[in-house]
Formats: structure tokens, C-alpha cells, sequence
């Protein structure tokens, strides 16, 4: 229950279609210093909890401090979330703390600008699976992500299919690459411009060493600073003037374990998708609205494991890597990640726990 403080979102709407209407919301954080959370003792269901008496958010923290005190200290900060793939080390090295590693449902890929002009075409399936071909996943997970992803086949990760995932990630092949890039249209008249927020910059910038050794082209990466997201999240979402790059390397998750396609898939190819960069698919929006009429959930798995072999075999974006979600928590703190959110339902602390002492 809350007792303290306020944790609020100001939105506002941003619209991709107006028929039938479809609509993104565009979120600003309101929070105070600090966010604190008491038991509800009176909860019916005992045998959940509450297992924890209270909870403070520390809102009034910069990030690299936060990391520090977790690691550094006890007393101050139990956990980090969102900790970066470059700072887990500092987290399994640290006196007071541990990594803990998660398999969520989120993709990290590149949105393929489809009415492009200056390259060859990307609504040509040839340019868009060469530029797949060009991309040495291994390596980005391994060089961009320090080891703390696996590679994308389609836009799901593995973690949110309901068996193993039958599709397997495009092979790194620079010769078939650049062939299938010259039959679909040539020279470029200029270089590929790859764009990314900060948390992807390392990202992009692996993604244009790889085109450039394997198509032979030259590249541009422009990463936008934090302070610039809504403002470029909103141009995307509303499509009204055309893009300024070719491949947007975007993060994006799902706000469920059910039903995945129906975010990650239609935001990226959808005609009601807030990252859609090209026209729409008939035969991509058949399927989602197959996907709609389902009801029986194995039924559902069936549909979305079809919408995304179609996004895998046309290249309707640039397949790279499910990041995980990395946690810095207290040694005596046993903290159960889940998949889509961040939940403290199951969080307990040990009897060596600096505030049973």
C-alpha cells in the first residue's frame, strides 16, 4: 500500500491511423525522491505474502550511484534494475552484491525503412535479407551486449516461444550478402544511415561495421540523447514526414507473455505499428487478424509462430538479439525476476539481511 510519495506517468497521444483509429501514448515519469510501499497484512492469499514489510524506490539516485552503493556498501540500495550489459561485471566482481540475469520477452532490431530513396530499394526482400546476411549476430551479442543476449531468428526470443523455436537466425554471409545487395539494385548513391536511442548506440555501431564490411558500402550512425526520444518516438509513430535513416535499431518488449505478436509484431510491421516504416502488408495483416479471432491459446501460439516466419522469410526488419534483463541485488536479498515487469510479490531476505541484524 502506498504510504508515502507518488509515482506518476503524464502521456500523450501520439496517432498512427485514424482508420480505424490506432494511437501510441507517449510517457514523461513524474516520481518524488522517494516511493514508499507498506505491507498490505490483511491480503487474503497468505501463503503469497506479504513477505516483505515495506518498500522504498530511491528516485532521488543518478544511476552510476545507485550501481555503486549496491555494490559498494549495505544499507542503501538492495537493488538495481536495468543494470547495462557493460556494468554487469562491476556487479559479479562487487564486496555486497550479485548479477542476477533474466530471459524477459524483449527484441533489440533494426526497423528496415522501406520508402528509402538513395540505396538499393528496401521494399525489395533481396536489399532487406542481404543487409540480415551482412550481420555477424554472434559477435554483436558477444563484443556490443558483453554475452548477455541470445540472437534473433524472428522478432521473438527464444524465452517467449512455446517450444523450441523452429526458425534459425540468418547466417553471417558476406559473399551472399553482397550478391543478393547488387541484384537488388547496385551502387549506393550515399551511405546507410543507422540511427539508435543511447542504450543502442553500441549496438548500431557494430550493425554499421558489419554492412560496411560485408556490402561495401559506407554509413552514418546518429545516436539521439535521452532528452530527444519522444520528440523522435513521436515523428516515427505519426509518419508524417519521412524518416531520416534507413535502420532504426530499436528496443521494444511486450507488456505480456501471452499473445506476443501482438505487440512486437505489429509495432514493427503493422498497420497500426507505432515503428511500421513502409507500406502496409495485406498478407501480414490476414494473419494478424487470424491472430485476433483465436481465442484457444494453442491456437494463438500456432497463428503467431506462422506471422513470425512470414516477418523472418520477407527480412521485415533487421534480426539481431533478445537482450537480458540484468539485475544488481544484495547478497541477502533472494530476488525473483519476472518475465515482462518488475514485480517484488516473491522478493524475500535472508537471516543475514542488514536490517535483521
Amino acid at each position: 500500500m502506498l504510504s508515502e510519495g507518488y509515482s506518476s506517468l503524464d502521456t500523450e497521444m501520439a496517432v498512427i491511423v485514424r482508420e480505424p483509429f490506432a494511437a501510441t501514448w507517449l510517457q514523461h515519469e513524474d516520481r518524488t525522491p522517494l516511493v514508499r510501499l507498506a505491507a498490505n497484512t490483511n491480503y487474503w492469499d497468505k501463503d503469497r505474502g506479504p513477505h516483505l514489510s515495506e518498500v522504498v524506490f530511491r528516485n532521488d539516485l543518478e544511476y552510476e550511484d545507485a550501481l555503486e552503493l549496491v555494490c559498494s556498501t549495505e544499507g542503501e540500495v538492495d537493488i538495481v534494475t536495468m543494470v547495462p550489459p557493460e556494468a554487469a561485471k562491476k556487479v559479479e566482481n562487487s564486496e555486497h552484491a550479485k548479477l542476477v540475469a533474466h530471459d524477459g520477452i524483449y527484441s533489440v532490431a533494426g526497423i528496415i525503412n522501406r520508402d528509402t530513396e538513395g540505396l538499393p530499394p528496401l521494399s525489395d526482400k533481396r536489399a532487406r535479407k542481404a543487409m540480415n546476411l551482412a550481420i555477424d549476430r554472434g559477435r554483436i551479442v558477444r563484443e556490443a551486449m558483453f554475452g548477455h543476449a541470445s540472437p534473433l531468428a524472428g522478432l521473438t526470443p527464444d524465452s517467449a516461444l512455446p517450444e523450441e523455436n523452429p526458425l534459425s537466425p540468418y547466417a553471417h554471409d558476406p559473399d551472399e550478402a553482397a550478391r543478393l545487395w547488387n541484384e537488388a539494385g547496385g551502387e549506393n548513391t550515399r551511405p546507410i544511415r543507422i540511427a539508435a536511442f543511447e542504450e543502442n548506440g553500441r549496438v548500431a555501431r557494430a550493425v554499421a561495421r558489419d554492412l560496411e564490411a560485408s556490402l561495401g558500402v559506407d554509413t552514418e550512425v546518429v545516436v539521439h540523447p535521452a532528452d530527444a526520444e519522444l520528440r523522435v518516438r513521436r515523428r516515427l509513430a505519426e509518419k508524417k514526414l519521412p524518416h531520416e535513416w534507413d535502420v532504426f535499431i530499436f528496443g521494444h518488449g511486450a507488456q505480456s507473455a501471452d499473445g506476443v505478436a501482438l505487440e512486437l509484431h505489429r509495432a514493427f510491421v503493422g498497420k497500426t505499428g507505432e515503428l511500421r516504416a513502409g507500406a502496409v502488408l495485406p498478407e501480414f495483416e490476414a494473419l494478424m487478424g487470424e491472430l485476433f479471432s483465436k481465442t484457444d491459446p494453442t491456437e494463438q501460439a500456432e497463428v503467431s509462430a506462422r506471422i513470425d516466419r512470414f516477418v523472418h522469410d520477407e527480412a521485415l526488419a533487421l534480426f539481431l538479439a533478445a537482450p537480458q534483463s540484468l539485475y544488481a541485488v544484495n547478497d541477502h536479498v533472494d530476488f525473483t525476476p519476472y518475465r515482462v515487469t518488475f514485480e517484488l510479490a516473491d522478493t524475500r531476505m535472508g537471516e543475514e539481511h542488514w536490517s535483521l541484524r
